[in-house]
């Protein structure tokens, strides 16, 4: 890719085509601003792009898979097609019906990269695709300094229920905290996603849970702040957003150790998702041992600063892959 030639990222958002800049940076809003990509709607991307030898990242469609994936096959023959990586492997690989996956797994083969989160990712899908690439999540938004008191109760990041796959963090901390601390959770109450029914639609609650409802961003992150620690303990993989907005706020977080992002940041309370026992006895020292609660938060901080600064992690990439 050469630095002065327009790169297109091509989504769901709906958005007029152009660029953007964002007042808060993650994925792709910080790649959006800085790298500079050309923002385009699906919709918009046969009348937007035009001739050959573009240079297009595409993300996995949300909605409307067949549709979107036929506009990707248009493209793929004759430009630069990346196509960037939505939820867990296992989504398109289980749930979508068999012909948006015969045409996934075809554009998979024929696209000059894939864009994973994490190195677990990464091993998965050279399966599919000959160059995954990985794609760093990051932020702008960090606190100066390191929390010196700590919040009041544990924060569950996720409902217990459906595809949120909660139901493992609930459980644990359930049976490993001390009763005297208040656990918050979020209600599931969605009865159906992007068109989809999701299994088990209610909410549920563990006993002595108190449960929150769906809260925009920043009411999420004073949540967090406000929180003694956190708790995101599942099988599947995510780009690691959550565990960078909890560094971002040095506020430690239970996790997935396969997970870059939770293994970098919070290397002391990151485990294999089924190594209970170990994760057990690390939700209940977070829970009485004040010390080691605060000192994990302040190296989560400074690791935050240093691996998944926006500004860094876009230069790092607009280094490796323009010329």
């Amino acid at each position: 890719m050469k630095k002065d030639k327009k790169v297109y990222h091509v989504c769901d958002w709906n958005y007029k085509p152009g660029y953007y800049k964002f007042d808060r940076h993650r994925f792709p809003e910080a790649y959006l601003e800085l790298a500079p990509w050309y923002l385009v709607n699906f919709k918009d991307a046969t009348e937007v792009i035009k001739g050959k030898n573009n240079t297009i990242w595409f993300a996995t469609p949300v909605h409307d898979e067949l549709n979107k994936l036929n506009i990707i096959k248009k493209f793929i023959d004759d430009n630069d097609v990346y196509i960037i990586g939505e939820g867990s492997i296992w989504c398109w690989m289980y749930d979508w019906p068999a012909p948006e996956q015969e045409l996934y797994i075809e554009l998979l083969s024929k696209c000059k990269g894939y864009t994973v989160a994490n190195k677990f990712d990464q091993d998965q899908i050279k399966l599919f695709t000959p160059n995954p690439i990985i794609v760093t999540p990051c932020t702008n938004k960090f606190i100066e300094d390191a929390r010196t008191e700590l919040g009041e109760y544990i924060f569950l990041v996720n409902p217990s229920k459906g595809y949120q796959r909660g139901m493992m963090s609930h459980k644990l901390v359930y049976d490993s905290a001390p009763k005297n601390i208040d656990v918050y959770s979020l209600k599931f109450n969605r009865k159906s996603h992007l068109g989809r029914n999701i299994s088990l639609p209610d909410s549920y609650s563990m006993p002595g849970f108190k449960q929150l409802d769906r809260m925009d961003w920043e009411r999420f992150m004073a949540v967090v702040y406000n929180s003694r620690f956190g708790v995101d303990i599942h099988r599947d993989f995510s780009a690691g957003q959550t565990t960078i907005d909890f560094g971002s706020l040095g506020v430690p977080l239970v996790g997935n150790i396969k997970l870059d992002a939770q293994r970098l940041i919070f290397p002391d309370i990151s485990f294999e998702w089924n190594d209970y026992e170990n994760i057990k006895k690390c939700i209940y020292k977070l829970s009485v041992d004040d010390d080691f609660c605060l000192e994990i938060g302040r190296k989560a901080l400074e690791n935050t600063k240093k691996y998944y600064n926006s500004l860094d992690v876009v230069n790092k990439f607009n280094t490796l892959y323009s010329s």
